[in-house]
């Protein structure tokens, strides 16, 4: 496990609005399967910066005519960029190298590149020199580097050097982004389960680094009929689907809905739970765990990446130091009594509350503003 070090971050200077209106150039990113992106640029747009979002070769495409539209190019999720596609390492070195001459044109014609870094590697890395070396080169390339907890901040400047303008800035809530009226009698009529039972709830996208198979493994060894686990997600690894399918064919108190769940009914299933448990294998930032924050649920995650930053263990759910804990955690918050979990459930929405947007565009507004 990474030891954090108490370093001094970079820290912004206080910067009035400028007389010209600041364009941000940014990948569409496919698909939006959660509201950050949505959330992040209405936050900038309140402090008056356009945004645009465009392939990097159509900016390309702009400059070779004498076209600027944009002042600042702000990448994320950057897979695309290094199209690390198995058995075609060739292709993908082409495609990478491209990419990279793109980005020293947009640098060179006086873009701010700015990137904000979700992962230090990607979940299933299949070329991890490839995707390394990409990383330190656009590491160097950036004016400024978003990062989203100090452990991130120490881990980026552990993989890849870089400690310059690098900018802390949290992930936001999700307060307000899905709709949220429903009661928890009626979500639990809905889902057919009973008042009295405590739900455990994983919801998002399931892949393997999510440890949704070490969750069954520990709930099988729960015989308490009244606690009922609902796995709700798409799911497009087929072998692990096949896992999750034959894991809980004898056990009828695993609900699964294994489809992409819709934002209107995200609602359902947050207010139908007791605990939202996320028993990642790795993880270095979490959205879910703000997810569940933000209506008021309670979470079981293991003490890694930024989790252990924003969790605290016993007041906005439980966390557990090794992945053989997990089955301890959920037995600690089976057993909480209903109203310290209530209490729980309030200090985890007002944990969340403290990660709004308007601070966040505020600070990511400033980035730009020193670097244009």
């Amino acid at each position: 496990m990474l030891k954090l070090t108490v370093n001094r971050p970079y820290k912004l200077a206080e910067i009035n609005k400028p007389h010209t209106t600041i364009k941000v150039l940014t990948p569409p990113v496919y698909p939006l399967e959660n509201n950050y992106i949505s959330c992040l640029w209405s936050s900038v747009r309140s402090y008056g910066v356009e945004v645009e979002q465009i392939e990097l070769s159509s900016i390309v495409i702009q400059l070779k005519t004498n076209q600027r539209t944009g002042d600042v190019f702000h990448l994320h999720w950057i897979q695309s960029c290094y199209d690390l596609t198995p058995n075609r390492i060739p292709q993908s070195l082409w495609s990478t190298l491209k990419n990279l001459r793109h980005l020293f044109l947009l640098k060179s014609q006086g873009y701010q590149l700015v990137w904000t870094v979700h992962n230090t590697l990607s979940h299933n890395c299949s070329a991890p020199l490839i995707e390394r070396s990409f990383r330190w080169i656009l590491s160097r390339l950036c004016s400024d580097i978003i990062v989203m907890s100090e452990y991130s901040r120490q881990e980026f400047a552990q993989m890849y050097g870089r400690t310059h303008r690098v900018h802390i800035v949290p992930h936001g809530n999700y307060i307000g982004a899905y709709p949220n009226q429903i009661s928890r009698a009626e979500a639990r009529q809905e889902l057919g389960i009973a008042p009295h039972q405590k739900v455990l709830l994983h919801l998002g996208k399931i892949k393997p680094y999510k440890g949704i198979n070490q969750l069954l493994a520990v709930f099988r060894q729960i015989k308490d009929p009244d606690v009922v686990l609902i796995i709700a997600g798409l799911c497009r690894e087929p072998e692990l689907l096949a896992e999750i399918k034959q894991a809980t064919e004898a056990d009828s108190r695993i609900h699964l809905q294994l489809e992409f769940i819709k934002d209107e009914d995200i609602q359902i299933y947050m207010n139908a739970c007791d605990w939202v448990v996320l028993p990642y294998e790795k993880i270095l930032n979490s959205g879910g765990a703000l997810l569940a924050l933000s209506f008021g649920r309670p979470v079981i995650v293991p003490c890694k990446g930024s989790l252990s930053e924003i969790i605290t263990d016993g007041k906005h759910g439980f966390c557990y130091p090794r992945d053989r804990d997990l089955g301890i955690a959920i037995n600690r918050a089976l057993s909480t009594p209903a109203e310290h979990w209530q209490q729980m459930c309030t200090q985890s929405y007002a944990l969340a509350q403290k990660y709004n947007w308007s601070k966040i565009g505020r600070q990511i507004y400033k980035i730009y503003q020193q670097g244009v």
